[in-house]
């Protein structure tokens, strides 16, 4: 027990310097970067699509954990040269050499490759290190820290983006931003390596048996299914928004961070009470009724323009809400359809890889479809919608759909959704009463 608490410690600790790294070279840094190299709507598909091409990846990870005969040793090497490699953009960038569009998507591939060998070991070792019945708690609260952490880093990084933009030489702050992610990275595989193991049985995988002996269950062919269609059609708009924000919205970068702050300190609230939900309702529900929420949220950035943010700020509150929620339900509700299995392993690589193949997919084409569709302009009730507008209608339109997949999958000991919604709805309620009560009694001892 003491092991499995410091291992659950050293894990928030190394998530902390895991996320420095993550939010400083993914998002608007990595995006500012393509647009910057000259990438045009194909190029940020192809870029979008390579890290799900290499999720297959994950199957080759359960027969290094064999070779390395240890899930600790493989995540601390490979996340550490997987996510240290962006220290030659950094490096090259500061030194004010001209980065070439091959040599940028040969690191994209070489980090991707290498961080799906570990991430696929990570998740095996954690779904052995975290208790079951507090494992909902348990990720709800180091994803509360990470959002922290991600948010307050986004800050930081767009006003160094914005200084350096301002001065003429963006090159020099992204290359900043990079050479900074790197020596995170060099940190956060330090730490990973002082986190402790659970044993693990060394077998000699059979790799017919590790892909199919997932796809004869039943309940995970079901999350299967809501996934790829999820992956193949909703993504096709994924890329956009960020460059949506750049190009036609001429967002500056720390207006972009004032997005991930307010949608970060949603998340923040939310995080805890999704875990908790999830402890006491299990994952289906809390994923059912935020996956629907969230699905009409891409209508918001139809009406937004330069000079009318309003919609953009709301979506970010709404999306930290949601979107908190469906990340963590996600996540758990994987552990659950994996618990005592012997190949959890195998779920994780085939969930893995084929959720990447069809996100690889929705990505490529959603760069040829917005390249297509670049010239288009509709007026409509006022609003002049172009290519990126029209994905986003799409998006929420196949969401919608999604939701009906999501319906057959089933999860042990899940409380039905509508009942779950009522259960969220009373507690809610109470919640507000006691707020309004205390709000009035502080109000009369004031007086």
């Amino acid at each position: 027990m003491a092991d499995i608490q410091k291992g659950l410690r050293i894990s928030v600790i190394e998530g902390v310097f895991a996320q420095v790294h993550i939010n400083l070279t993914a998002g608007m840094f990595l995006t500012s970067f393509a647009l910057s190299i000259g990438l045009n709507n194909i190029g940020i598909g192809l870029l979008s699509a390579i890290p799900a091409f290499f999720t297959g990846c994950a199957f080759f990870a359960i027969y290094l954990i064999n070779i390395f005969g240890s899930r600790r040793r493989l995540c601390v090497l490979f996340s550490g040269i997987g996510r240290g490699i962006f220290l030659v953009i950094g490096l090259l960038l500061l030194s004010n050499a001209r980065i070439k569009p091959w040599l940028f998507f040969m690191v994209i591939i070489i980090h991707n490759i290498l961080m799906n060998f570990s991430s696929n070991a990570w998740l095996s070792w954690m779904s052995d290190l975290a208790p079951r019945e507090k494992r909902g708690s348990y990720f709800g609260f180091r994803n509360t820290i990470l959002n922290l952490v991600g948010m307050t880093i986004n800050v930081i990084g767009g006003r160094i983006l914005d200084f350096y933009k301002v001065a003429g030489a963006l090159a020099q702050g992204l290359g900043i931003i990079f050479t900074g992610a790197s020596v995170s990275s060099t940190i956060a595989a330090g730490v990973l390596s002082m986190q402790p193991e659970p044993s693990i049985k060394k077998e000699h995988p059979n790799m017919k048996k590790i892909f199919l002996t997932p796809l004869r269950d039943k309940n995970f062919r079901n999350l299967l299914r809501f996934i790829s269609f999820w992956y193949l059609l909703a993504g096709i708009a994924s890329p956009f928004y960020l460059v949506h924000m750049l190009t036609n919205l001429h967002m500056a970068y720390s207006k972009i961070a004032l997005y991930s702050i307010i949608a970060g300190i949603a998340s923040l609230i939310f995080q805890i009470f999704w875990g908790r939900a999830i402890d006491r309702i299990k994952s289906k529900p809390v994923l059912s009724i935020n996956f629907f929420a969230a699905a009409f949220l891409p209508l918001f950035w139809l009406f937004a323009t330069k000079d009318y943010l309003l919609p953009i700020w709301i979506d970010a509150f709404l999306t930290g809400i949601f979107w908190s929620g469906i990340n963590l339900s996600l996540f758990n509700i994987l552990f659950s359809l994996t618990e005592e299995k012997e190949m959890k392993e195998s779920y994780f690589a085939v969930f893995s890889t084929i959720s990447g193949v069809f996100a690889f997919i929705s990505s490529l084409a959603g760069g040829f479809i917005a390249q297509a569709l670049s010239e288009i302009k509709i007026e409509f009730f006022g609003l002049t919608l172009i290519n990126y507008h029209l994905m986003f209608v799409f998006a929420t339109c196949i969401r919608l759909i999604s939701v009906f997949l999501l319906a057959k999958v089933k999860e042990k000991e899940a409380t039905p959704t509508i009942k779950a919604l009522q259960l969220i709805g009373d507690y809610t309620l109470k919640r507000l009463i006691i707020y309004k009560d205390l709000v009035l009694n502080t109000m009369r001892f004031q007086k």
